[in-house]
């Protein structure tokens, strides 16, 4: 029988889990998993000196305290001997890492990357044509104009436009099936990969997605063109990327 924890979708089950897997829980507790050596990982950047009867402390990101539209870049918080850490959790592949209103993203591309009234045009016209696909923005004005600006976008994307407090560290899991048995759902959290925000930086300015839009290793695309006129972008396999 799968599992039936709290959230919308397998994304926030995956938060969950891991929230309920360290929460309250001594290092001693903890099996010999990629999932431990992810605390003793955060330890050891910070000089945090543990023992066995260290207890790990997890709770959830207050997005109330910041005035933040949709999800914020932090899912849980973890707490080691009075240090709070921020954590983004991500399962499975193509993860959203970042969404935003037409209006701001053109602003930025005008104000910040003086984008001309032809590339505006452009990207007006494409998140407005449910016809058009992805493929149609490989090499053109704007994509090369994204290109051009790829450190600036992935900050962006990593840390967002509302001053909300930035990530720490990146955890993420295989993909979650809604048939997964909760043992199956527990190894996968075990077999986490892991990194901080400043080698997730690196590796977005050092790779490039195979996407048509390919902004370093992340993919440019309109979020839901039936919905919205919204952008997007994605990390097609942080997973398997990041070992």
């Amino acid at each position: 029988m799968a599992q039936k924890v709290k959230g919308r979708n397998e994304g926030f089950k995956t938060e969950y889990l891991i929230e309920k897997y360290l929460d309250n829980k001594k290092i001693k507790d903890l099996k010999e998993t990629n999932i431990k050596k992810f605390i003793l990982y955060i330890c050891n950047e910070n000089r945090i000196e543990i023992n066995k009867d260290t207890i790990i402390n997890v709770k959830d990101f207050n997005k109330k305290l910041f005035k933040i539209k949709g999800s914020p870049k932090t899912d849980k918080i973890f707490k080691i001997k009075n240090k709070e850490f921020n954590i983004s959790i991500k399962s499975g592949k193509g993860n959203a890492f970042h969404e935003e209103q037409e209006r701001t993203f053109i602003d930025l591309l005008k104000n910040k990357f003086n984008a001309n009234n032809e590339i505006i045009t452009f990207l007006r016209r494409f998140l407005r044509d449910k016809n058009q696909k992805n493929n149609v923005l490989k090499n053109t004005k704007f994509h090369n104009l994204l290109k051009e600006y790829k450190g600036e976008l992935i900050s962006r994307v990593l840390t967002g436009i509302y001053g909300e407090p930035g990530v720490n560290y990146y955890c993420f899991c295989p993909k979650m099936e809604p048939s997964d048995s909760k043992d199956i759902r527990i190894k996968k959290i075990e077999s986490c990969h892991f990194s901080n925000h400043a080698n997730i930086v690196d590796y977005l300015n050092s790779h490039e997605s195979n996407s048509n839009c390919n902004v370093g290793g992340l993919s440019f695309q309109a979020q839901n063109k039936k919905r919205s006129t919204n952008i997007q972008f994605k990390w097609s396999d942080p997973y398997n990327d990041i070992k």
